[in-house]
């Protein structure tokens, strides 16, 4: 498996299940609710880790998980 990276969720929307994590690397990561582990429920402001892999459209996140939660992360339903 590749290295993990560290990033924050710039913003998910739970009804789609899709979303932006903006890594430490500098990459913009798309990420979907498949990609999400142990039924984590992504939020804007959270603090996670992925496995990033580039596919034709881009960067997108695996094995998501939380590291904590980020102060100012806000919930939307």
């Amino acid at each position: 498996m590749a290295d993990r990276v560290s990033g924050v969720v710039r913003w998910y929307n739970q009804v789609r299940g899709v979303g932006y994590i903006d890594g430490d690397d500098g990459r913009e990561v798309r990420v979907d609710s498949r990609s999400i582990e142990d039924g984590t429920f992504v939020v804007e402001g959270l603090r996670v880790t992925y496995v990033p892999v580039e596919d034709e459209s881009g960067w997108h996140a695996e094995h998501l998980s939380i590291v904590r939660h980020s102060p100012g992360a806000t919930h939307h339903e």
